[in-house]
């Protein structure tokens, strides 16, 4: 007994394991994005830095950290803030040269 299917070339043929772990990475993709567009409160920044708010306002002050600005409202970009930290982490290990 022979069987004949025929699908269109544009089917692409994937095991369920497959799938899954595709759909994971895309997943966990879209979540990393999503994390680093979020915007911050400095109340939320303090936290994330695990410092105080004073330290932030005064972080903001001294144009320390990237910010920006509506009317009277302070808000940080997460992506920028860890940016922010690579570099300062960066600078610190190179002045300890």
């Amino acid at each position: 007994m022979n069987f004949k299917i025929e699908v269109p070339i544009e089917t692409l043929i994937i095991s369920r394991k497959d799938l899954k772990g595709v759909v994971t990475e895309m997943m966990e993709e879209m979540r990393s994005e999503i994390i680093d567009e979020e915007i911050l409160t400095i109340k939320e920044t303090a936290a994330y830095l695990k410092v105080s708010i004073p330290t932030v306002r005064n972080l903001i002050v001294n144009k320390e950290i990237p910010y920006f600005q509506r009317g009277q409202v302070i808000r940080l970009n997460r992506k920028d803030v860890n940016i922010w930290m690579r570099n300062s982490i960066i600078n610190k290990n190179e002045l300890s040269k």
